[in-house]
């Protein structure tokens, strides 16, 4: 029965899995669709060479690229827990501050393109509004490939914080030498259902865990606050 129940799981885990990889290349896709089209849109209509649209089409297969690699290489860390240690709580950053940035700078990348190919503006303006569009953009990029590679666990032994892309780095605290729990949440993470929770046992970087940008993040401090009582 046991090797039943563990064969189950097993295969629910390869399935979830599977299923990540999958979104993570459709999220991939979307995000160079855009720079992909415009970029070929703007070589085929454009009348005087440009290095604007084979930037915009270069931008656009770097992020493909870079996706699916990240699509298909370990993502979200899992540590290894001992035979007696229980998880409590897995949580991720939320991908939402990522995305919003991404969106934003949409219009910017837009605007520079109608500026370039449909006006007789310097080119330095659009110029300019092409530099702050991919600015947001790659600012939400970067957040995203961070988050997609962050985990934050509670288990009844510690609390802890992986990281784990070029390589791996782990912050974590046991739950015995926690001394205090705070939960921050600003405006637009009230909206959102976001927040941060910090978990410290002293002063200094290394004595804090900070879980930041977890959806729903009550029930962890919650949890967290138990072991304190």
């Amino acid at each position: 029965m046991d090797r039943s129940h563990d064969k189950d799981q097993t295969n629910l885990s390869e399935a979830m899995k599977i299923l990540n990889i999958i979104a993570n290349v459709i999220i991939s896709i979307l995000l160079s669709g855009p720079f992909l089209v415009l970029g070929c849109l703007l070589i085929i209509g454009s009348s005087e060479p440009s290095i604007l649209p084979f930037a915009v089409l270069f931008v656009g297969l770097a992020i493909l690229g870079a996706g699916l690699y990240v699509s298909c290489s370990a993502i979200a860390p899992a540590p290894p827990l001992q035979e007696t240690e229980t998880e409590l709580a897995r949580r991720h950053p939320s991908m939402k501050p990522a995305y919003a940035r991404m969106i934003v700078s949409l219009p910017f990348l837009a605007s520079a393109a109608y500026l370039l190919e449909s006006t007789t503006v310097p080119y330095i303006y659009p110029f300019i509004i092409f530099i702050v569009g991919m600015y947001l953009f790659f600012q939400g990029a970067i957040r995203y490939l961070r988050n997609l590679h962050t985990t934050y666990i509670v288990t009844d032994r510690r609390a802890m914080k992986m990281y784990k892309f070029l390589w791996l780095n782990t912050t974590e605290i046991p739950i015995s030498r926690i001394v205090s729990i705070s939960e921050t949440r600003g405006l637009f993470e009230l909206l959102t259902s976001r927040g941060t929770v910090v978990v410290a046992s002293g002063v200094g970087e290394r004595q804090i865990v900070r879980m930041q940008d977890i959806t729903d993040p009550s029930p962890v401090a919650d949890i967290l606050r138990r072991f304190l009582a």
